[in-house]
């Protein structure tokens, strides 16, 4: 059976109850995580953390994004180890032209340590052309490696500086809900949108989590403001 790790950084600014909301979610579903309270840039954090670790499945978490059931995350860890590949949420850099490549971000993600060795263990910093982990799917796009995205469901709010569009598919924003297997909150610095993220790990742990009233990430007339288009 393939050994699993997965990882979190948080900085010495996060506030406390966020880690706190995100380890009770954690331990809900029975999820053992490596928490990391280092001021160190992401993309370095992630490539030492790879490099150094023994597990077959190197798996990781942003401290504002947590999983709705530990079956979709089982089923997430089985599929890149039956295919020994990678998996990650839809995303979108749309600060770097041309803000239309969708690759597997680290808020959360999985890869087996022989696809990260076969990729030539490509980093994961950001560069002119990649945002954080960005290179792991442009490694895998060059040498035909297939992999899986998980594409947003929903979301709760529009981001301060409008919606972001995600390539071909659609939008995302605050609260964004990926393929009923992830809640990733983003923006968690601002106030109001911590108090959301700690509301959701609440009903998550409970039970009581709904998506009934998040936009559609597929919309095509939504009401709010939308940057980029």
């Amino acid at each position: 059976m393939s050994s699993v790790e997965f990882n979190t950084l948080y900085w010495d600014n996060t506030p406390p109850e966020q880690m706190r909301a995100h380890r009770a979610v954690m331990a809900k579903f029975d999820i053992d995580v490596r928490y990391f309270e280092e001021n160190t840039p992401h993309g370095f954090w992630l490539d030492r953390t790879t490099a150094t670790s023994t597990a077959d499945v190197i798996g990781f978490f942003d401290s504002d994004c947590v999983p709705l059931s530990r079956e979709r995350v089982q089923a997430c860890i089985d599929y890149v180890t039956r295919h020994d590949t990678f998996c990650g949420i839809a995303q979108v850099a749309n600060h770097i032209l041309p803000r239309t490549h969708v690759y597997a971000a680290p808020a959360f993600f999985l890869i087996t340590r022989s696809c990260w060795e076969r990729l030539g263990r490509p980093s994961f910093e950001h560069n002119p052309r990649s945002d954080v982990g960005e290179e792991i799917t442009r490694a895998a796009e060059m040498l035909g490696q297939r992999f899986r995205v998980l594409y947003p469901d929903s979301f709760e709010r529009e981001p301060r500086e409008g919606l972001w569009p995600l390539g071909h598919y659609g939008y995302y924003g605050i609260g964004t809900v990926f393929d009923q297997t992830v809640y990733h909150l983003y923006q968690g610095r601002f106030g109001s949108n911590l108090q959301l993220f700690i509301q959701r790990c609440e009903e998550i742990a409970e039970g009581t989590f709904s998506s009934a009233g998040h936009q559609s990430a597929r919309v095509f007339d939504y009401a709010g403001r939308i940057a980029g288009v």
